[in-house]
């Protein structure tokens, strides 16, 4: 007698036992089960046939399995829906995986992956397809060894692999994947670049990107920049918003290529959509007006985005912006206050020395701006040692006045060309002050860089040292360069004297009409002299003249009115400057030793002294 097996075979309402032939292989029990269950020369008996194909599915025989298990997915995912029919069709599918069926093993991989938690049999899914050939199987088992995920156990190497048999199965991804993980590693980089541009040119733009940066050098490969340039283009092409950001820091340098500021710009704008870094960027770009108009107001948006993601020196920008104000958006002191705390409390050495100029404007500049203004003098801030001059010269109750620390403090913000401080160490050289000894030309010198640096007072002084003719003939040519230069950006001192020359004929040829603009600016900010002047030349002109020479007086400067304000109170002590309590230095330096106002215009000597070197700015 044959042996027989008994198949427990699960109908919708009973379980029925069913004999099977111990004598059948597996392709014989594929077969007759393929045939009760389409009648194919029997009469059509399901129960049997599921008996029949489950038999088959469970063998050792990979091949008439998985066949057997394609049947049982087939049989169950055609009854219907309901969820007893879907867990049978589940359960052969995983088999038919299991027994080398690819295209089994990736449908089941993704339901897999779609489910959180991730169910512990993701892994083997994912080994079964990779092992049947299947290169997607190979790139999630690779990332399962990646990220270690669920109760898969982390496997650098072996993800590494898996990778790599993926990329050589055709999966362009394994290839990206493997050479992001040897971005680290120094012993591949060669290879890891290799496979960046190759996942770069496929449409991979992180791969793209870190092959762009690779090629600009620093990694022990050669630099390439037209290539790095055309790996970041590919990457910007599909969206990736860091290289945005690279290619328009490089844009803007203008060093390594071509610079193209507006470009620049543009970039910066879309890459501040993602990156912090690009926000920053973008709103100074805004604030200084590169590549585009300024736009103070989008300035500030994005540094509020940049500072929100951490960036605490976006604090100190909008704290300076708000401290010093621009045409169109007014200062306030107490939003300076506020973010210049914020960056200072986190440590920033720049923000500890404005908010000790915002407390000293603010009336407000005791022990805690003294003690601000000298921790970021520690720090080498070059406008925290220049303040630190003043504090060290008045002293204060923790510290009493200290003049030989006050100039060694002075000449080290003189050493990080500090503007203010230039112009001040031409002032003491100039006068012999404060135990200096005085020299005119090193004065000069003084003045002449702090002009370069956007200081137009010294180039006040410079005007008053060539008309005066302290260390050469008298040269009225070159003081009223100087002196217009000045006058240009708001300098009431400037101003009067340019207007003097042009009255008498002093340098410049007369002109009367042209004098009266110039004190007419003066007398706006209250200079007597001016005034005084002004109300002269009304006699000699008619009314609707000086009307008019009044109403186009304003177009003589090249500067908004906040920044001629600015540029009048720039050298006035730190200690007093715009809190209502300082006065201007007007008497100090070259241009305060006293001038002669002719008397008329036949009085008045038209003075051309020998040569001497002009300024780098004042002409």
């Amino acid at each position: 007698m044959a042996a027989a097996t008994g198949v427990a075979v699960a109908t919708a309402a009973t379980v029925i036992i069913i004999t099977i032939s111990g004598r059948q292989t597996p392709a014989q029990m594929l077969a007759d089960g393929q045939a009760y269950l389409t009648g194919d020369g029997v009469d059509r008996n399901v129960t049997k046939a599921l008996a029949l194909l489950e038999r088959a599915a469970l063998s050792e025989d990979r091949v008439n399995a998985r066949e057997a298990a394609l049947e049982l997915v087939s049989h169950f995912e055609d009854l219907s829906s309901d969820a007893s029919s879907q867990a049978s069709a589940q359960r052969w599918r995983m088999r038919a995986a299991e027994s080398g069926h690819r295209e089994s093993a990736e449908v089941l991989l993704v339901d897999l992956l779609g489910q959180v938690p991730m169910p512990e049999q993701t892994e083997r899914v994912a080994r079964a397809g990779a092992k049947a050939g299947s290169p997607y199987c190979m790139l999630v088992l690779g990332d399962l060894l990646t990220q270690g995920r669920g109760t898969v156990k982390q496997d650098l190497h072996g993800a590494r692999e898996w990778y790599r048999k993926a990329d050589d199965a055709g999966e362009a991804r394994g290839n990206s994947r493997l050479a992001l993980m040897l971005l680290e590693d120094p012993t591949q980089q060669a290879d890891c670049l290799q496979r960046l541009i190759r996942a770069g040119k496929a449409g991979d733009a992180e791969c793209a990107h870190h092959a762009a940066m690779r090629l600009l050098g620093n990694h022990g490969i050669e630099p390439d920049v037209k290539a790095a340039v055309e790996m970041f283009e590919r990457a910007i092409a599909a969206g990736y918003a860091t290289s945005c950001f690279e290619l328009g820091r490089l844009l803007e340098d203008g060093v390594r290529v071509p610079q193209d500021l507006p470009r620049a710009r543009a970039l910066q704008q879309v890459a501040a959509r993602e990156d912090p870094r690009a926000c920053f960027a973008y709103a100074q770009m805004c604030e200084l007006g590169i590549g585009g108009p300024i736009d103070v107001h989008t300035a500030m948006a994005h540094y509020t985005l940049a500072a929100q993601s951490g960036f605490f020196v976006a604090h100190v920008r909008m704290g300076v912006l708000c401290q010093e104000g621009r045409p169109g958006f007014e200062p306030n002191p107490a939003e300076a206050e506020r973010h210049l705390r914020l960056a200072a409390d986190s440590g920033d050495s720049t923000a500890q020395w404005r908010l000790s100029r915002v407390l000293v404007e603010t009336g407000r500049g005791g022990e805690d701006a003294a003690e601000l203004s000298a921790q970021a003098a520690k720090a080498a801030v070059p406008g925290a040692l220049y303040d630190q001059y003043w504090f060290l010269l008045k002293g204060s109750a923790n510290q009493p006045a200290n003049r030989i620390a006050a100039i060694e403090s002075l000449d080290a913000a003189v050493e990080a060309n500090f503007p203010e401080a230039l112009y001040r160490r031409g002032i003491l050289l100039s006068d012999g002050g404060q135990g200096v000894i005085g020299n005119i030309k090193d004065a000069a010198d003084a003045f002449d860089k702090a002009v370069e640096l956007d200081v137009p007072m010294g180039a006040l002084q410079l005007g008053a040292l060539y008309q005066q003719g302290l260390d050469a003939p008298p040269d009225n040519t070159l003081a009223a360069e100087q002196y217009r230069f000045a006058a240009e950006r708001g300098i009431t001192e400037a101003q009067f004297r340019l207007g003097l020359m042009y009255e008498f004929g002093d340098g410049l040829p007369a002109d009367e009409r042209e004098a009266y603009r110039w004190y007419h600016l003066a007398s706006a900010e209250g200079d007597g002299r001016a005034i005084g002047r002004r109300a002269h030349l009304r006699t000699r002109l008619l009314q609707q003249d000086w009307q008019a020479l009044e109403d186009t007086a304003p177009a003589l400067l090249m500067v908004e009115p906040a920044k001629a304000k600015f540029y009048r109170e720039q050298t006035w002590s730190p200690l007093d400057r715009r809190s209502g309590r300082g006065t201007p230095t007007k008497g100090e330096g070259f241009a305060g030793r006293d001038i002669v106002i002719p008397t008329d215009r036949a009085g008045a000597r038209g003075r051309v002294g020998g040569q001497r070197p002009k300024s780098n700015r004042g002409k």
